[in-house]
């Protein structure tokens, strides 16, 4: 019974969390639609739309992306279920929506606290894996949407990548309509479409969490020995470790008093790091994005999505662990 009422209280924090969110970008952007001002956005989204190939509405996506990852998300689902989108262009979109947070996390996240805690030299290699993650993730898109044809002709300079909204500064009703009456036209519009978000958010969820709590997915932590075992890594960085793969934070601050002790060396404790992170990264998609982008863009696209950022995310941990383990 405890664990169901962790597990609850879990699901009805990140649903509030992520609910507000999703309200917020799904009703903001139709509002905005129907008043005809997302061609503001248009000397943006033509660069965007045209190297990539891919609709002008990716680009108004990854615009959105700077300022929140989950807004972001939501405006592609619902360009989706406009139409505006088929799968494999809501799948690309959806990947190009996570590239931005590589990069703005350095500010926000590896600069002041994995910084201080691991000294310049570990956590410049820290930031190199999420930079490369960006990379592959931004290289993977455009390889994409320009190799395999999209039935999508790119888009010249003359062209208007944004003709596509139906509401427009020209269209007598866009402009005529009172401020509660759009704020009326954008609820019925979305609150279908926001309503199925929410719930399927909240039941994929509570069921990961539930297992979760209850050690079903303690397999996790029987790999870390063999995994530190396997590097030549000292049994110290174990507990860290395990930390780590739940918390980052905490794991990452957990490392830094062991180094600090000089209970292991600079090469063990990114080594542990970036070797972590291969655990890490699945256990966090499962517990926390697989629900959400499943919630967003439904069980098909979201697990896609969901898979391919997390190939990214590995490959990239890899690559930087295989540069550690042969020159560091």
């Amino acid at each position: 019974m405890e664990i169901l009422l962790s597990s609850i209280a879990f699901t009805a924090d990140l649903v509030f969390r992520m609910g507000s969110v999703m309200f917020i970008s799904l009703f903001g952007v139709e509002l905005f639609m129907q008043m005809g001002l997302m061609r503001h956005l248009k000397p943006f989204g033509k660069p965007v739309a045209r190297v990539a190939r891919l609709p002008a509405e990716t680009a108004v996506c990854f615009l959105a992306a700077v300022g929140s990852m989950i807004a972001a998300h939501t405006m592609a689902a619902q360009f989706y279920t406009d139409g505006r989108f088929d799968d494999r262009e809501l799948r690309l979109t959806g990947i190009l929506n996570t590239v931005p947070f590589h990069f703005k996390e350095t500010l926000t996240f590896q600069l002041p606290i994995v910084l201080p805690l691991l000294g310049a030299r570990l956590a410049m290699i820290y930031i190199a894996a999420f930079w490369l993650n960006g990379a592959l993730k931004l290289g993977y898109v455009v390889v994409r949407g320009r190799a395999w044809g999209n039935g999508r002709e790119p888009l010249e300079i003359g062209d208007d990548p944004f003709s596509a909204y139906e509401c427009t500064p020209e269209d007598a009703d866009c402009l005529n309509r009172s401020f509660i009456r759009l704020l009326r036209d954008a609820w019925h519009a979305r609150k279908k479409l926001f309503f199925k978000m929410t719930s399927v958010l909240a039941v994929v969820t509570l069921l990961v969490q539930v297992l979760t709590e209850s050690g079903m997915l303690s397999w996790v932590e029987a790999g870390i020995a063999p995994l530190t075992s396997a590097l030549d890594l000292s049994p110290a960085v174990i507990g860290p470790l395990t930390t780590y793969i739940f918390n980052p934070v905490a794991g990452i601050s957990y490392m830094s008093t062991l180094l600090t002790q000089n209970s292991i060396s600079g090469y063990e404790a990114i080594t542990a790091l970036m070797a972590g992170g291969l655990i890490m990264i699945p256990v966090t998609r499962l517990r926390r994005t697989l629900p959400r982008y499943i919630a967003i863009y439904g069980a098909r696209n979201g697990a896609a999505i969901c898979f391919l950022t997390m190939v990214f995310g590995l490959l990239s941990r890899i690559l930087v662990l295989a540069w550690i383990l042969l020159f560091y």
